[in-house]
């Protein structure tokens, strides 16, 4: 287990290198950026919100079901 947070550790000490390219970082963010930016996020966002709605769905399931009707004893 420590092991596993050595390397969980050093891959967040390495990690900022990766994004200290000067050259490459406004070609980045210039594809990031295009007209189709609304469609991606709502592309990214969509699993999100399709397993949100299982788990509640699933959360709320006993809720959801319509109660049996039940025969009322005549007196």
């Amino acid at each position: 287990m420590p092991k596993f947070f050595l390397i969980l550790l050093s891959s967040l000490l390495v990690a900022p290198t990766a994004w200290a390219c000067p050259w490459c970082r406004p070609k980045v963010q210039a594809g990031i950026y295009t007209p189709a930016y609304s469609v991606n996020v709502l592309l990214v966002l969509l699993p999100v919100a399709v397993l949100l709605a299982v788990g509640m769905a699933v959360f709320y399931w006993d809720k959801l079901r319509p109660a049996p009707a039940t025969a009322y004893a005549a007196y």
